[in-house]
């Protein structure tokens, strides 16, 4: 009995990842994000795919969309930032009208979401 429930156990965990994974998929789009060089003052404008590249920073486009609530519209992003100089990873959101929420903290680069696009 404890071996037929460890495996609908199992089987349901991976349904449901299953189901999460295409769910990111589905809703996946393009970001435009701005970057923030704090080392000499410049601003770049970038359009990514899934997967782009800025100078040692990778980012993941994990998703991208509209976040509604009643009166409340913005536009967020899950994106996966790794960082080839110092191997650090970080995994947050983006809000493009909220930047105050955006968590991701770097010494030379500040990044914010302009929107989604695609």
């Amino acid at each position: 009995m404890q071996s037929l429930l460890k495996t609908l156990s199992l089987i349901l965990f991976l349904l449901i990842s299953f189901n999460c994974n295409l769910s990111a998929e589905i809703g996946l789009k393009n970001a435009n994000i701005v970057i923030l060089d704090k080392s000499s003052s410049t601003k770049y404008y970038l359009s990514m795919s899934k997967n782009s590249i800025f100078r040692s920073l990778k980012f993941e486009i994990l998703s991208c969309q509209l976040l509604s609530f009643e009166k409340y519209d913005d536009q967020v992003a899950l994106i996966k930032i790794s960082n080839s100089i110092d191997n650090s990873k970080f995994t947050g959101w983006f809000f493009s009208k909220t930047e105050e929420l955006n968590l991701f903290s770097d010494k030379i680069y500040e990044i914010s979401l302009i929107n989604c696009n695609g």
